[in-house]
C-alpha cells in the first residue's frame, strides 16, 4: 500500500489513501503479534505510509492501537454479536456455531486467535483505555448470548440465562487461548460439547 505524497501533513489537502483499508493492515499486525511485537517500523513498512502521515492520520502507537482493536470490534466482534441474533437459525445451532469457530480456526491452520481475547491478555492490565474497550466488546458478545440461550428452554430463568451466557463467553476465550497454544481440536470440542450440554439443561 504506497503512498503517493505525504499530504496528510499540509492544511486544506485530502489524503491520499484509505484510511479504513490502511487501519486493516494495522489490525492484522496487532492481531498478529501484539503490541509489544509490532514495532512502528513494521506498520511503516506493511502500509507504506510515511512517518508524518501515519501521525496525522492515527496518532502515536498507542492510539493506533486502540483504533486497530476498535476496528476488529467493528468488524468482527459486531458480526459474532449479528449471528447470535439471527434468527433464521435455531438458537442451539448458533451457539454452536459461536462456540465452534475458535475449533475452526484451528483446523484451517489461523493461529492468530481472537484479538480482543490476545489484547485482554497483552494490554488489558496494562491500560485502562484498552481495557474498557475489551470489557465493550465482551459485554456485546455477552448481551447477545444472553438472548440466545433465553431461546434455548423455556426452562431458562433470567439468572440462569444471564449465567449460561457468562459460561459461553468464557469457554469461548478459554478455547480462542487454549487454541493458540496447539491444543488439539478434540480437545477443544469436549469443552465445547459440554458448555452446549449445560446451556440446553439449565
Amino acid at each position: 500500500m504506497r503512498e503517493h505524497q505525504d499530504s496528510s501533513t499540509q492544511p486544506g489537502r485530502p489524503r491520499e489513501f484509505d484510511e479504513e483499508k490502511v487501519l486493516s493492515v494495522i489490525m492484522q499486525l496487532f492481531w498478529r503479534h501484539g503490541y509489544e511485537g509490532t514495532g512502528l517500523s513494521d506498520i511503516l513498512k506493511a502500509t507504506g505510509l510515511g512517518k508524518a502521515s501515519l501521525y496525522a492520520a492515527y496518532g502515536n502507537k498507542h492510539s493506533i492501537y486502540l483504533r486497530a482493536l476498535g476496528h476488529y470490534e467493528a468488524l468482527m466482534v459486531d458480526n459474532a454479536v449479528n449471528a447470535l441474533r439471527d434468527k433464521s437459525r435455531p438458537a442451539l445451532s448458533r451457539l454452536d456455531a459461536f462456540l465452534s469457530s475458535p475449533i475452526a480456526a484451528v483446523k484451517s491452520g489461523e493461529t492468530r486467535g481472537c484479538f480482543l481475547c490476545n489484547a485482554s491478555s497483552d494490554r488489558a492490565s496494562l491500560d485502562e483505555e484498552t481495557r474498557e474497550l475489551v470489557r465493550r466488546g465482551y459485554a456485546k458478545m455477552r448481551d447477545a448470548l444472553e438472548e440466545a440461550v433465553r431461546e434455548v428452554s423455556d426452562t431458562h430463568t433470567a439468572r440462569s440465562a444471564k449465567g449460561g451466557a457468562q459460561l459461553a463467553l468464557t469457554v469461548y476465550t478459554g478455547l480462542r487461548t487454549m487454541a493458540r497454544s496447539g491444543i488439539e481440536p478434540p480437545v477443544l470440542a469436549t469443552a465445547k460439547n459440554a458448555c452446549l450440554k449445560a446451556l440446553k439443561n439449565p
